[in-house]
C-alpha cells in the first residue's frame, strides 16, 4: 500500500509532464504561489472530508510544492477536514456513525470500552494507523466524550508522523533515492505497528473498517 501511493504519484508526474499539464501547473504556481497553495488546501479539505485518501492528496502535492511546504499545507488540509467531519458526526449523532461503521463491516461497540477509558488516546492512535480512512477517527471524535481542543490536538499528533513520512517516501521515488524510500517505508510500518499494538484485540475489526471489500462474502 505504501509503495502504491508513491507509484500513483509517479504515474501522475509522468503523464502530466507528457501532456504538458505538469509544466502548466508549475508555471501557475511560480506566478501565483500563495493562491495555488490556498486552492490546493481547499481542494484537500473538501475531498478528504468525504473519505478521499489523505495520502494521495499529500503525494500529489509533493509534486508541486517543496517538502516542508506540503507538510504544512497537508496538515492544514487534514485538520480542516477533521473538524468538518467532527461537526458532521456531532450534528448527525451516534446512529449515523454507527450505521457508517457497520456498512464498512465493523461494530462501533468494539471501540466503546477503549473509548471510555481514554478518548484522547483513541483518536490519536486511530489517526496514526496509516491505512485507516481518516473519516473513522473523525466521525468517532464527534460522538464520543471529547472536546474540540483535545480532539484537535490528538488528531494533529496522530497525523504528523505519517504526513512527514509520506512526503519523504514520494520524494525518495521522485529523486530515485533508494535509502530514503526504504527508511520512509520502514517508518510508516513502525508507526502503524506501534499504533496497532494498543488495539491488538480489535485488529480484525480495524481491518474490516479499513478494507470492507476483503471481508465481504
Amino acid at each position: 500500500m505504501f509503495v502504491l501511493f508513491a507509484f500513483t504519484c509517479l504515474v501522475i508526474a509522468i503523464f502530466s509532464g507528457y501532456f504538458g499539464i505538469n509544466t502548466y501547473i508549475q508555471d501557475f504556481i511560480s506566478i501565483n504561489h500563495y493562491l495555488a497553495a490556498i486552492i490546493y488546501t481547499f481542494i484537500f479539505i473538501v475531498l478528504t472530508s468525504f473519505s478521499f485518501s489523505v495520502s494521495v492528496m499529500t503525494s500529489v502535492g509533493t509534486l508541486f510544492f517543496s517538502a516542508w511546504e506540503i507538510i504544512f499545507y497537508s496538515m492544514i488540509g487534514i485538520m480542516g477536514s477533521s473538524i468538518v467531519d467532527f461537526y458532521i458526526s456531532r450534528k448527525l449523532g451516534r446512529d449515523y456513525v454507527k450505521n457508517y461503521i457497520e456498512k464498512r463491516g465493523g461494530k462501533i461497540e468494539k471501540f466503546d470500552k477503549i473509548i471510555e477509558k481514554d478518548t484522547f488516546k483513541t483518536i490519536m492512535i486511530l489517526s496514526a494507523i496509516f491505512f485507516i480512512p481518516p473519516t473513522i477517527p473523525n466521525f468517532l471524535g464527534g460522538v464520543i466524550k471529547i472536546d474540540l481542543k483535545k480532539y484537535f490536538i490528538a488528531t494533529f499528533l496522530g497525523n504528523v508522523p505519517n504526513t512527514i513520512l509520506t512526503v519523504y517516501l514520494v520524494n525518495g521515488f521522485l529523486y530515485s533515492n533508494t535509502t530514503q524510500i526504504y527508511l520512509s517505508i520502514t517508518g510508516l510500518v513502525l508507526v502503524t505497528l506501534t499504533s496497532l499494538y494498543f488495539y491488538s484485540g480489535e485488529i480484525k475489526d480495524i481491518l474490516r473498517l479499513s478494507f470492507p471489500w476483503v471481508f465481504r462474502n
